[in-house]
Parts: structure tokens; C-alpha cells; sequence
């Protein structure tokens, strides 16, 4: 979980992901501290409803119901099934990546935008206000055979019109850098 309590990780959950759900189709039905779990439904853009369970083990999707009989819904329900109740993700965006491809695309347009947005304030001399984002530089034209985006903070170096399909990609494997990227480029995005 991203944050020290349960409640808040809930309460974030239901705010952070509109962009890439159906907003404001994410609601809380429980909120046991006591056990630690904690549940909530929403709808992803593919028109499923998912449930997601989480607690300090990750997050997990329940149950999903296709909410019509297209072919788009009835795709992405049996896309779904191998992972209800089955995997524990570790990150939100992961089990929304993971269950979603509207949702990765969203995601992955939102983070090139604030990409481009950054790059484009850094080109153009305005100071990129403290804690909104890493240090961003477009690399030296010599240096570069295309516009590069260079992060200072992370050593990652991401040409423009590429995004890793997965965004902690270029990080070591352990969950709490994948946890603390994660945790950081969603505050960034929002």
C-alpha cells in the first residue's frame, strides 16, 4: 500500500484513476482495519466491473461482471478471469494495467504529456516548480539523435514517442522501488 493506513490507500483509490476508469465509479463497500482488507468496486472502460480487495499483501481483483454483451466486455472478462482471485498485484497501477488495456493506454498518454509538458518548460527556461516532477533536460543536440527526455533522478532515458509498457521497467525488480516509482509518478500525474 501506498500509504500508512487503509482508509487513506481507499480513500485515494476512488480519487487517483478516474482518468482511466469510468470516473466516479469507484466505490469503497468495505473498510475493516481491524483485518487489514478493505474492498471496492469500479468500472473500467472496457464495461466491466471489477472488485478489488486490498490489504497489506497487495491488491487483488475478486470478481469482475461484464456490465453488457458486447464483444468488447465479454473479451475483456475472459481476459480477467485467469487473475480473480489468483494474483496479488503491487501496485494499483499494475492490477489496472494489468486488467485494462484503455486503462494502460490512458495511463501511458498521461505520463508522455506530463513528459512533454516538463521538457517543454525546461526548453523554454521556466523553472519547474519543486516536488512536481524529476529533473527533466532535453540532451545537448550532439548527444542525441532524436529529443531525449533525461531523468536526473532515476538515471532513466526515455526517447518521446516511446513509453515502456511498463512504466518501472527500467528499475531494479524489488518492491519497494517499484512501490516508491509507482508511488511518485502517480502523485506527479495528478
Amino acid at each position: 500500500m501506498r500509504f500508512g493506513s487503509l482508509l487513506e490507500e481507499l480513500d485515494s483509490i476512488t480519487k487517483d484513476y478516474d482518468y482511466g476508469i469510468v470516473p466516479g465509479s469507484a466505490a469503497v463497500f468495505v473498510k475493516d482495519e481491524i483485518m487489514g482488507i478493505g474492498r471496492l468496486d469500479m468500472t473500467l472502460l472496457e464495461g466491466l466491473m471489477i472488485v478489488v480487495e486490498v490489504s497489506n499483501q497487495g491488491y487483488m481483483i475478486a470478481s469482475s461482471t461484464p456490465l453488457s454483451d458486447d464483444a468488447k466486455a465479454s473479451s475483456a472478462s475472459e481476459r480477467i478471469q485467469e487473475f480473480v482471485d489468483q494474483r496479488w498485484f503491487e501496485t494499483m497501477e499494475d492490477l489496472l494495467m494489468t486488467a485494462s488495456p484503455m486503462f494502460r493506454d490512458r495511463f501511458q498518454a498521461t505520463l508522455y504529456d506530463k513528459l512533454q509538458q516538463v521538457q517543454q518548460q525546461q526548453l523554454d527556461g521556466a523553472p519547474v516548480p519543486d516536488g512536481s516532477a524529476p529533473a527533466v533536460e532535453a540532451l545537448p543536440h550532439d548527444q542525441q539523435q532524436s529529443p531525449i527526455l533525461y531523468s536526473h533522478a532515476n538515471d532513466v532515458t526515455l526517447p518521446p514517442n516511446t513509453i515502456p509498457s511498463h512504466p518501472s521497467a527500467s528499475f531494479d525488480d524489488t518492491s519497494k522501488q517499484q512501490q516508491d516509482f509507482m508511488d511518485e509518478l502517480n502523485q506527479w500525474i495528478h
